[in-house]
């Protein structure tokens, strides 16, 4: 049911120990029609009407059910965060056209889990996820150092062909396609980088969403730590670092390819005795 797609947004934005005991969908039910009716300009005071609404049939003598004006100070308090968990998610089911709801929803396909076995499965999936970015890092470190082995080869080969060629015009040519496939590998480094930190975001959206149900979020306290990366200042990711250095390499292969080109097509003239050929 579409509500209860809503109700799960709300859901996720309230901590477990704030939620009414025993089964609470039918009061995030009526939260979801608060959300659809009223969007972001929703009151503490319609929270408390639909919360009225939902609690006196399970208890028609609770002390909290009289207007929200006639409630101690501290009891319209504990309102707030229901408040703000409907406004956020408003928000979700606003930005990109639903695209967090969307992903929500893939992520919980059942819903949220309750229930001891459920949340213990989740738990369990959620280490996995941990444990697969942590893959994530090793097998960068290992494409790291395929390539800079080949592009270390590559320029060694050159500086043989540069001691050994007799011909300079030849060895210019050789060196030439030495160079070309380092730019072209360099090329191919430079997209991987991109994608392990494009993959690697990712999975870090999925272990966030996936802490909000847990209680401590540690992944998302420390990414808000580090001001979420809007401050090169404070944090900057790996991929911006590792990318210098394909980016380097690529630049000199392209330059060297350039001028060894010009030298085998003639235009270049190299002086053989200062190079003592």
């Amino acid at each position: 049911m579409y509500l209860d797609e809503v109700a799960a947004l709300i859901r996720a934005h309230i901590p477990p120990n704030r939620l009414p005991e025993g089964n609470a969908d039918e009061l995030l039910r009526i939260y979801a029609v608060l959300l659809r009716a009223k969007g972001k300009n929703i009151a503490q005071s319609d929270v408390h009407d639909a919360w009225a609404a939902w609690m006196v049939d399970r208890d028609a003598n609770h002390e909290s059910l009289v207007p929200y004006a006639k409630l101690p100070e501290h009891v319209k308090e504990e309102d707030r965060v229901f408040v703000e968990a409907i406004r956020a998610a408003s928000d979700d089911t606003a930005d990109a056209g639903g695209s967090r709801a969307r992903f929500f929803k893939i992520l919980f396909p059942s819903g949220l889990p309750s229930g001891e076995e459920p949340t213990r499965q989740m738990l369990d999936l959620y280490k996995i996820m941990v444990q697969s970015s942590e893959g994530l890092v090793s097998r960068r470190q290992g494409v790291n150092t395929f390539f800079l082995t080949m592009n270390g080869v590559l320029l060694t080969a050159s500086g043989l062909i540069v001691q050994s060629a007799g011909q300079i015009r030849l060895g210019a040519l050789g060196i030439a396609v030495l160079t070309i496939a380092g730019a072209l590998l360099c090329g191919a480094w430079r997209s991987l980088i991109t994608s392990f930190g494009q993959l690697n975001r990712g999975k870090f959206q999925v272990i966030n969403e996936m802490e909000r149900h847990f209680a401590a979020a540690i992944y998302a306290a420390e990414w808000e730590a580090l001001g979420r990366g809007e401050d090169p200042k404070i944090y900057r990711s790996f991929t911006s670092r590792e990318i210098w250095v394909p980016n380097s390499l690529l630049v000199l292969h392209i330059l060297t390819a350039i001028a060894a080109i010009l030298v085998a097509a003639g235009y270049v003239v190299i002086n053989t005795t200062s190079l003592g050929v």
